[in-house]
């Protein structure tokens, strides 16, 4: 009885957790930007991902300076492409979206 029990326990808060991860995925959205100035070395990247990860919301970011975008990873309850557009201004680059 007490392992049947402890079985049901469990199920109850696996199905839990796991609603709890389909939320949380759902309010996650990706943007993908290019720069302007144009990224020109890993100093750029640095600057750009020391700044902007502090944008609230924010779960990744990724730079590529070959192909000069910046994918940003965030929530999109908490922040929006107007809070990373005045971050990227605050730090001198004007961001473009690229489309999806």
């Amino acid at each position: 009885m007490k392992k049947l029990f402890f079985i049901g326990a469990l199920s109850v808060v696996m199905t839990h957790v796991y609603a709890e991860d389909d939320a949380k995925s759902s309010q996650l959205d990706t943007l993908v930007v290019t720069t302007q100035p144009v990224m020109r070395c890993s100093k750029c990247e640095n600057k750009i991902k020391s700044n902007v990860r502090f944008v609230k919301g924010t779960k990744s970011i990724e730079t590529s300076v070959p192909d000069q975008t910046v994918t940003i990873i965030y929530n999109k309850k908490k922040s929006s492409f107007e809070d990373y557009k005045k971050e990227f201004n605050r730090i001198g680059f004007e961001i473009t979206v690229l489309p999806k």
